[in-house]
């Protein structure tokens, strides 16, 4: 693979990440995403309890110096003023074999910190994986290290980290239907693909659902009409994906038609061009009557020109002619 390719891939993934980052960053999704996946759907936390949390910790690195690590999007839990909990998501473009280590160094970077304070809390760490490829990597610490020669008596002292993994490509609907944000719009679509059904779902945060869209799946129709969808939406209308869709469908026909139009212009230039080449019209004319009755550029009535004048005479003429 070529250094250009995979600068390329890395800097798709580099979006995903930054999209899916922003869409969590809202309490309603981020409360939503917990509810959903932990709690089965039941609404134990609320967007109004939830308050951002650090996502960079320190480790030391081989070299002896001390070294950053960020996790993506981190939220403690607030109960009668006082940290009850802290949900941390992961997100994750492909998979990653490392991972469980990555997944005990923000939870031990977690807990050290509780040791030096007054509250201590509970932290779970969810990761959600947006990839194609298959996730075939250990579930839980114990796996990880199943095929190193350790001791039997030795393996149950070792602590297990359980890796609490979502494809979230392809849920099951039972798991989809848990949620009632702006995620519920997502998870469908990227499940359901070409077979998707527009619901009457309210989109709340257009902008961030439409780039989460656009770069899950590099479809450029969520993009396209975020502006008008933006305007509907300040002036109070409201915005489903039923009317998203049938935004592309129409802009797609608009492009059509359009591309129709023109298809048939040049068809009737090229036409125009073959007779008064026969007719041993001058170049000054036929590019004149090209920019003026058929509305082409300059560029466009000399291109057409040459093309016309070449394959009348089986010869190319120059440039400068």
């Amino acid at each position: 693979m070529s250094r250009r390719l995979c600068t390329h891939k890395e800097r798709q993934m580099g979006q995903k990440d930054l999209a899916a980052k922003q869409f969590e960053r809202s309490p309603e999704v981020f409360a939503d995403i917990i509810n959903a996946l932990i709690f089965e759907g039941g609404r134990v936390v609320f967007p109004k309890d939830l308050q951002p949390a650090p996502t960079e910790s320190l480790y030391p690195a081989e070299d002896g110096m001390l070294r950053n690590q960020y996790s993506d999007v981190s939220k403690y839990e607030i109960r009668d003023g006082r940290i009850a909990m802290q949900y941390t998501l992961e997100n994750q473009s492909r998979p990653d074999y490392k991972i469980l280590l990555r997944k005990a160094g923000y939870e031990g970077a977690i807990y050290r910190q509780q040791y030096d304070g007054k509250d201590t809390y509970p932290a779970i760490t969810l990761v959600l994986y947006w990839g194609d490829a298959a996730w075939n990597t250990s579930s839980d610490l114990h796996k990880f290290f199943r095929k190193k020669r350790i001791h039997g008596m030795a393996r149950k002292y070792i602590d297990n980290v359980r890796l609490h993994m979502y494809s979230m490509r392809c849920l099951p609907r039972e798991t989809r239907q848990r949620f009632r944000s702006d995620m519920r719009v997502v998870v469908d679509y990227l499940a359901e693909g070409e077979k998707y059904i527009p619901t009457d779902q309210e989109i709340v945060d257009v902008e961030a659902t439409m780039r989460m869209l656009y770069a899950l799946t590099g479809e450029t129709n969520f993009i396209d009409n975020m502006e008008e969808l933006q305007k509907r939406r300040e002036e109070g209308g409201e915005i489903t994906m039923g009317y998203a869709v049938s935004m592309y469908v129409e802009r797609g026909r608009q492009e059509g038609r359009q591309r129709g139009i023109q298809e048939e212009k040049i068809r009737n230039a090229t036409a125009f061009v073959k007779e008064s080449v026969l007719q041993k019209q001058s170049k000054e004319y036929i590019k004149g009557m090209l920019q003026t009755c058929f509305q082409l550029k300059e560029e466009e009535a000399d291109s057409l020109y040459r093309e016309g004048y070449e394959r009348e005479h089986e010869a190319e003429i120059s440039a400068l002619t």
